[in-house]
């Protein structure tokens, strides 16, 4: 996508989301430090995470959050490396340029909101000590409700603004995502098929047995007739109507030809005239 011959994308227009693999964020810092990088987290410790993303099982969160927090301040690492009179500094950051990389949001923490462990007051102070120092971007997602085997839920409003607030007061960048579409079950996460009582055949699924399928033929529908109630005075003046426009269009059609003609007719003219001369 930041390929100059192709879409040429500016990089920080480009956004990788990651479930977690803290060798590949690194691999990434080191080659493309200017785009944006997203961890979905999920949740504030090691044994919640597990249980609701499998593949957390061979990472662990804080290896996550370092290379994530590594990846926020790359840039901010190489300006300092290229200053040889901050060559000494090269791990630690103060708060301006924490909260001066924060704001470019190159690096995010998602974060969905279920009802449950995992959105708990006490679960927002484990996600602000998580985050504590580091002036990440923690983005809080709202989850919209599926028609699903399992029941999830998204807390109410004013629990989700106290989740952001606890989470904000360590430090950390936090908002919630605004949801948009789910009136119509378009919001992120709803676009799903919903199979319908009578269930939809597709031809190129099949062989079916004959006995189940009914094999369906396309037939032009006739015009419906007139009402023989209606009067046919109607008609007359419809078509009454329409006469002078068709003469009038017939008299165009006449004098249109007549002007090319015409036209032909002189600029034959013209060229006998200047072959003469």
């Amino acid at each position: 996508m930041i390929d100059r011959r192709l879409w040429n994308l500016s990089h920080n227009r480009v956004t990788v989301s990651t479930v977690g693999v803290a060798s590949r964020m690194r691999d990434l810092t080191r080659n493309l430090p200017e785009v944006n990088l997203a961890l979905s987290l999920h949740a504030p410790n090691q044994p919640m995470r597990e249980k609701i993303v499998p593949s957390a099982k061979g990472t662990p969160i804080e290896s996550l959050i370092e290379a994530l927090d590594s990846h926020m301040m790359a840039l901010t690492k190489r300006k300092l490396l290229e200053n040889p009179q901050e060559d000494d500094k090269t791990t630690d950051f103060n708060i301006e340029e924490r909260q001066s990389a924060s704001k470019k949001k190159r690096a995010m923490i998602e974060y969905v909101m279920l009802v449950g462990d995992t959105s708990t007051i006490e679960a927002a102070h484990q996600l602000g000590k998580l985050c504590e120092g580091r002036h990440l971007v923690v983005n809080l997602i709202p989850y919209n409700k599926t028609d699903v085997k399992d029941k999830l839920d998204c807390p109410s409003e004013e629990h989700m603004q106290e989740f952001r607030r606890i989470v904000s007061s360590y430090g950390s960048f936090c908002s919630i995502r605004r949801t948009m579409g789910a009136d119509i079950a378009g919001a992120c996460g709803q676009l799903v098929v919903e199979q319908e009582k009578k269930q939809v055949l597709d031809i190129e699924d099949g062989p079916f047995p004959k006995d189940n399928v009914k094999v369906g033929r396309i037939v032009a529908t006739p015009r419906r007739k007139k009402a023989s109630g209606i009067d046919s005075s109607s008609s007359e003046e419809s078509s009454g109507k329409q006469q002078p426009t068709d003469r009038l269009l017939h008299q165009l059609t006449v004098a249109t030809a007549i002007a090319a003609s015409l036209f032909v007719v002189s600029a034959s003219l013209l060229v006998l005239q200047k072959r003469r001369r």
